[in-house]
């Protein structure tokens, strides 16, 4: 078999994905969470008269404990599978990396297991948001020093 008919077998046998239902899932998937971290949010202003920080605090704290309860259970991947990328909002994905990280390495122990791999998938992105952060801030430092802005 030639490389041009492999290719044209492999094209007629290829998965079609649903690209329009996946973004459609996706985009109310996110908005769901959003929603109900909102509704912690309102539900921690109003029940523990927190003020709009605080509350906001213990809300990511809440879906940050949630997503990692999910993710401990083997539910977080089902659910990844059927919301897409709408479920992997910044906040939901770091704690799935991290937990994820900590369950695969937990058979190493507590320091050369979890400790050193805890932080293997999403070390990157801890590593870029810093540096990025202290590049914007000099950047924003000169653009006010210089009446840019």
């Amino acid at each position: 078999m030639n490389l041009k008919k492999y290719h044209e077998i492999a094209k007629e046998n290829e998965k079609k994905e649903p690209l329009l239902l996946d973004s459609i899932l996706a985009f109310f998937s996110g908005g769901i969470i959003g929603l109900i971290s909102q509704g912690l949010i309102d539900l921690y202003q109003k029940i523990l008269n927190l003020d709009f920080d605080h509350a906001s605090a213990l809300m990511s704290i809440s879906i940050v404990f949630v997503t990692s309860l999910l993710t401990l259970f083997g539910l977080y991947k089902y659910l990844g599978r059927v919301c897409g990328a709408g479920l992997f909002l910044p906040t939901t994905g770091f704690a799935n990396s991290i937990t994820s990280s900590c369950i695969e390495a937990r058979h190493e122990g507590f320091i050369l297991g979890i400790g050193s791999q805890m932080f293997s998938l999403a070390g990157s992105v801890i590593t870029y948001g810093v540096v990025f952060s202290f590049l914007f801030l000099i950047i924003n430092f000169f653009m006010v020093l210089g009446g840019l802005k």
